[in-house]
């Protein structure tokens, strides 16, 4: 159809909801607040993860993760038979386009919603030689019209960019704060060049923790750094082995192991790796083995903006294809026992990372809520800010109802749209799904949030502590209930299981694939230019 917008979405990693949205904010965000007065916003739009990948899979699905199957940013990718809400643009006559970083790869599953899906670097921010090459492509016809863009940025992301004039504190308590108020004025770029007849959807997948944030003794998270051992743990993080060896192979590895661990109990004290500085030593030499040679001209383009995307597809680091045969020569050399004992080391060093910044360990609001503003000229009433609660899954499905999509291809999903919030008319928000998953299984976190309350509980576990937030009198969720309120506890968690499948989670798409479906992968890797 010819008479729909060009529609981008713009997904910021790691954006939390209230350093972008509302009163009493640090940050500086002259553009996103225009964006604000010209469309609708709202400041309660809730995840169900505090990661990645899971929760771009909740975008462009509508579906939360017990139904699309994709739980973790690692080890997992999107199965084939899932549909996506791409490709429901697709048959509108959209041309679909996807610009994504960070563990995004081709190889998750997300591509096949999209005519183009480009990969790039996470050094390759919107201030650098790649964004003003993206600016230039919006700006001058490079999509074909009608287009949805969904735009990754990275940039809020550890290591946070800030650009020189924006690193006083004029812009931000911390780094965090200026890098939201570095990356609105170079947001002002990408909003001009999309024109104002553009449909602009700009939102992010979590949230994230700052210094002012602390988790409290009784909760879940102090409960999982003592079972886990943090203090204890050393060695390599999962992130390392990406800047080594690529992303790919951190994929593949974690195809393999993820399996073993959902097996694993840490309350037998016995499942706890062993550290120590021999040990550090041997898991980087086995490592060593996933590393490709590397030459002087690689190492020059290691940060560089565009250059290092192509060194990384030259050297193979972003091909599913090669990364597969190195990682199964590993695994067959190690076994099983030694390989899962270094991938726990690995993962508990990912998670005492992770808990500083909140990624993966929890679902408090600071890490759950993000923004969500929407602009669509003359079709949107310009400066309503909706105090209701929406969710992730219901992002797309408004988008598509709002441009007359037709509903019969959607499908079953988790989402709604919430056009009539929009419209004014008066409707019931619906309840929110939360999850960690748990892998070891003690620390998986299940429960609902509610525009009135928060509830979380460990469905494996007894011992992990459930977690009760009256959100209108608390909405910091500094005080538990969960003592004093057992009945509302019982009737929060039904809801929560009542939102999981009945017959189910779905089952989880395997990484490793047979040789008919390799050579469509390299294939189509071929297509997208990563293999020659």
């Amino acid at each position: 159809m010819t008479d729909h917008p060009n529609i981008l979405l713009i997904v910021v990693d790691c954006g939390r909801s209230d350093k972008w949205l509302g009163p009493g904010r640090a940050t500086v965000t002259p553009n996103v607040d225009r964006l604000c007065r010209e469309g609708v916003s709202f400041p309660t739009n809730i995840t169900e993860k505090s990661c990645t990948t899971p929760s771009f899979t909740t975008l462009l699905t509508g579906l939360y993760s017990p139904r699309h199957g994709v739980h973790l940013v690692w080890g997992y990718r999107l199965g084939r038979d899932v549909p996506m809400l791409t490709h429901v643009l697709a048959d509108e006559g959209y041309h679909t386009y996807a610009e994504v970083s960070g563990p995004l790869l081709p190889e998750m599953g997300l591509d096949r919603g999209f005519e183009r899906y480009e990969y790039r670097a996470p050094c390759d921010y919107l201030h650098t030689a790649w964004g003003d090459r993206f600016v230039e492509r919006l700006r001058f016809g490079h999509y074909r019209s009608p287009w949805f863009i969904m735009l990754h940025l990275w940039e809020l992301h550890p290591e946070r960019q800030v650009s020189g004039e924006f690193d006083s504190g004029r812009f931000g308590r911390n780094a965090y704060e200026r890098a939201i108020s570095s990356l609105d004025a170079q947001l002002a770029r990408v909003f001009d060049a999309a024109g104002d007849d553009a449909f602009i959807v700009f939102t992010a997948d979590h949230g994230e923790k700052t210094e002012a944030e602390q988790y409290r003794p009784g909760t879940a998270v102090p409960y999982a750094c003592d079972l886990l051992g943090i203090d204890d743990a050393g060695g390599m993080a999962p992130f390392e082995v990406a800047k080594w060896a690529g992303p790919s192979v951190l994929q593949q590895l974690y195809g393999h192991c993820t399996p073993m661990m959902k097996d694993l109990r840490l309350r037998d004290v016995r499942d706890r790796p062993t550290y120590g500085r021999w040990t550090r030593i041997r898991d980087r030499i086995r490592l060593l083995r996933l590393t490709p040679m590397v030459y002087i001209h690689d190492l020059l383009a290691l940060g560089t903006p565009l250059k290092l995307t192509e060194m990384l597809k030259r050297r193979g680091l972003l091909s599913e294809a090669r990364a597969r045969p190195k990682v199964e020569r590993l695994v067959r050399a190690m076994g099983r026992d030694q390989l899962l004992d270094m991938h726990l080391r690995m993962w508990i060093n990912s998670y005492k990372r992770n808990q500083l910044e909140g990624h993966m360990v929890h679902v408090y609001d600071f890490l759950v809520r993000v923004p969500l503003v929407m602009r669509w000229e003359g079709r949107l009433p310009a400066g309503l800010c909706s105090d209701r609660m929406i969710r992730q899954p219901d992002i797309l499905l408004t988008v598509l109802d709002l441009i007359g999509a037709d509903e019969r291809a959607i499908g079953d999903v988790d989402g709604r749209s919430f056009r009539p919030l929009i419209e004014g008319q008066a409707c019931e928000s619906p309840t929110a799904y939360l999850s960690v998953s748990g892998l070891p299984a003690d620390l998986e976190i299940r429960g609902v949030r509610t525009e009135e309350f928060k509830y979380t509980f460990g469905p494996q576990n007894p011992e992990l502590p459930e977690e009760l937030y009256d959100l209108r009198a608390d909405p910091d969720e500094k005080r538990n209930l969960a003592a004093e309120h057992p009945k509302r506890c019982a009737e929060l968690r039904e809801l929560a299981e009542s939102m999981r499948p009945a017959d189910g989670d779905v089952p989880i798409e395997p990484v490793c694939v047979d040789a008919d479906q390799q050579a469509h992968v390299e294939q189509h890797l071929k297509d997208l230019g990563y293999l020659a």
